[in-house]
């Protein structure tokens, strides 16, 4: 197995966990198959471009954010950013408005 793979599967599974999402979830929400799905966790082989186009396709991320998944000292900005979205227009104000409070109370 090449560090390239081992990259790959990695950032694949932290996404599953960032989203907390099951493998069977995941599957579904990517359309992969799940027994394909779990041979990428456990780096037994090499996602096809397809599978990656799709996963970043279901979680409206591009291959850099996916790789840089693992790279990451703050895996919370990435939790934030992954449940993000999705949401609506109107949640999406909700969210701002929600952080704007945040920010201007001293905590």
């Amino acid at each position: 197995m090449t560090n390239f793979q081992r990259l790959i599967n990695n950032s694949i599974k932290q996404l599953r966990i960032n989203s907390g999402l099951t493998q069977e979830k995941f599957c579904e929400k990517c359309e992969l198959n799940v027994t394909n799905y779990r041979n990428l966790e456990y780096n037994r082989q090499m996602p096809k471009s397809q599978t990656i186009d799709k996963i970043c396709s279901a979680f409206n991320i591009t291959i850099v954010e996916l790789l840089q998944l693992t790279n990451t000292e703050s895996g919370l900005k990435d939790r934030i950013k992954i449940a993000l979205n999705g949401l609506s227009d109107t949640q999406l104000c909700m969210v701002e408005d929600f952080i704007k409070t945040i920010r201007s109370h001293k905590i």
